[in-house]
């Protein structure tokens, strides 16, 4: 019996699963590649603002760096990190608000001051010239005569009695906030660049608050009034809202769109059309003798405000727009680029997970966090899983 005993064999133990691969490798790494990432975008901010204030091509260097840098954390799989996205959103809003209050990176427009003035000008928007005088940072500075050459709502949107930059700075945490569970697009927006330009009180931030209500948050009639509202704030956001109505085939709310916008300007245009046609048509800030405004030159380059509506329209729409050329049928424009998009950028199919959001859809379907962040992490993420199954399932049941 004793002997009997002794040859029994003892139960197998399911072995442990082993840890699944990261692609960072260790914390020290880890925690030296966010650092890199974070220091590059701030510190490189500094050194474009400081260095090419003036030039030509600071707007586009400042968005290049700040896709350069998201494409970086892309790649080192910091999109979604918890302990990255805190230090980058923290230093980004820090950054703000020590811009804002102490003055470094500040003062790169006119724009909080004259844009608020224009609300003077009631109700003939468009007729009379308004100019500032104002102190910003110890320096008094004057701006010269300048027509609104925005829709009628934007001069009127501001929190009472702050500067209004601190209406801007408000929108884009607004923004950034309704953004939060979309890793990517915080990455995109919440970065030093956007917050500084924030900080400065550069008048794009409100629109961008409404679009992203419109596409992002809101649903049913009440995205429908976000999008009347959006209508009728700057040229831009009507631009965006025709073309994802226009990318979805709905003609009928594109045209609808065009009809609001005019409908807006009809009672401005009576007091002043030509006003109407060359400062909000034609965008020309100085009169109606000089024909376009900037913004259909060269010139459009200088506005370091422009590529931040590239930046918006990638943060909100860039993902939903992958994912649906990802799942395009063969032929056509959107057949070949969704043949690339599944070469260089393999996500798992749809079939194995809940369904994607579409471009700027303004009723989205819930889709769970993991699946997103699987749909992010592409072809790793399918090595990921295979070390989950094991960490749950003995080996055997593998085999």
């Amino acid at each position: 019996m004793a002997s009997r005993e002794r040859e029994e064999p003892e139960p197998v133990r399911p072995r442990r699963a082993p840890p699944p691969p990261t692609r960072g490798g260790g914390d020290r790494e880890r925690a030296a590649k966010i650092g890199l990432v974070v220091g590059a975008n701030a510190g490189g901010v500094w050194l474009l603002i400081g260095y090419l204030t003036g030039h030509l091509w600071l707007g586009l260097a400042l968005f290049l760096l700040a896709l350069g840098t998201y494409l970086l954390a892309y790649r080192w799989d910091l999109v979604h990190d918890r302990v990255f996205l805190t230090l980058w959103v923290g230093v980004a809003v820090v950054g703000a608000v020590v811009s804002l209050v102490g003055g470094p990176l500040n003062g790169l427009t006119d724009e909080p001051f004259i844009t608020p003035a224009f609300a003077s000008a009631w109700p003939n928007l468009y007729g009379p010239s308004v100019s500032v005088s104002y102190l910003q940072y110890g320096h008094p500075l004057t701006t010269p005569p300048l027509y609104d050459v925005y829709l009628p709502l934007l001069a009127f949107v501001k929190i009472p009695l702050v500067s209004y930059k601190w209406t801007a700075l408000a929108a884009w945490l607004g923004s950034l906030y309704l953004l939060r569970h979309r890793h990517e697009a915080v990455v995109l927006w919440g970065g030093f660049w956007v917050g500084v330009m924030a900080a400065n009180g550069f008048n794009d931030y409100v629109p961008f608050l409404v679009l992203t209500l419109t596409f992002v948050s809101l649903s049913g009639p009440w995205a429908k009034v976000a999008e009347i509202v959006g209508l009728a704030l700057k040229q831009f956001a009507n631009v965006i809202i025709v073309v994802v109505h226009l990318y979805h085939r709905r003609w009928g709310a594109a045209l609808l769109a065009v009809v609001v916008t005019a409908a807006i300007l009809a009672p401005f245009a009576y007091l002043s059309p030509g006003g109407v046609w060359c400062h909000v048509v034609l965008i020309d800030p100085t009169g109606c003798g000089g024909g376009a405004g900037p913004v259909f030159g060269v010139a459009v380059l200088s506005h370091l405000n422009y590529p931040l509506w590239v930046l918006f329209a990638a943060a909100v729409f860039g993902a939903g727009f992958v994912r649906d050329l990802r799942a395009a049928p063969p032929g056509g424009w959107r057949g070949r680029a969704g043949e690339l998009v599944r070469r260089y950028a393999p996500g798992r199919p749809a079939s194995r997970g809940a369904p994607a959001p579409h471009l700027g859809a303004a009723h989205p379907e819930p889709v769970a966090h993991e699946t997103l962040l699987e749909l992010a992490r592409g072809a790793d993420q399918e090595r990921l899983q295979v070390h989950r199954v094991r960490a749950v399932v003995p080996d055997q049941a593998l085999e």
